[in-house]
């Protein structure tokens, strides 16, 4: 039988959860990531009585938050469609091997790139997938010099343009139970 668990220490299959700083995540952290999810606009007091917590303890937990690196930055989501000249396209790449170094620099050529919105790595046929807003796809040959000028890193690409976004997972799902 398991040993007994405060009902504040949150397990996923069994095991807590924890910020990348390595602190651990109860059940009040949760209900305050999926606010900051759902709304990040929302004023402290406001959180503060949906999770039912003082103003200060919320402020507190917030900033342990940030602080361990579980929230990394507050941003607005957009509506894509308004940026209809700029569409955008996800550019899934196969790389020739390279040393850990090497790769590394050129994760910073991608990660200091504007029109790369967003980079995954993958295991698999394709080893990263770009989310790029291009012109159109005329405009990937410069975006993949610029990229790899010397063209040691790309050994294949593949384009496919994106029609619409059907569903975002926001709050994560992990946190849609956790809503306060």
């Amino acid at each position: 039988m398991p040993a007994h668990r405060p009902k504040s220490v949150v397990l996923i299959e069994g095991q807590p959860l924890y910020t990348p700083s390595g602190a651990r995540l109860d059940m009040t952290d949760l209900k305050i990531l999926h606010l900051l999810q759902t709304g990040a606009r929302d004023s402290i007091q406001d959180i503060a009585q949906r999770i039912r917590l003082s103003h200060s303890g919320t402020l507190h937990r917030l900033r342990r938050l940030e602080e361990s690196g579980a929230v990394l930055r507050y941003m607005a989501e957009l509506d894509e469609s308004i940026f209809q000249t700029w569409p955008v396209y996800w550019i899934d790449i196969a790389l020739t091997r390279h040393r850990s170094d090497a790769r590394n620099r050129f994760e910073r050529v991608i990660a200091d790139t504007p029109v790369v919105m967003e980079a995954v790595e993958f295991v698999g046929e394709f080893d990263l997938s770009l989310k790029a807003a291009l012109r159109s796809p005329g405009d990937w040959p410069a975006l993949k010099v610029s990229l790899d000028p010397d063209a040691e890193f790309i050994e294949r690409a593949q384009l496919r343009p994106v029609a619409r976004v059907v569903k975002r997972a926001i709050p994560h799902p992990l946190l849609s139970s956790c809503g306060a």
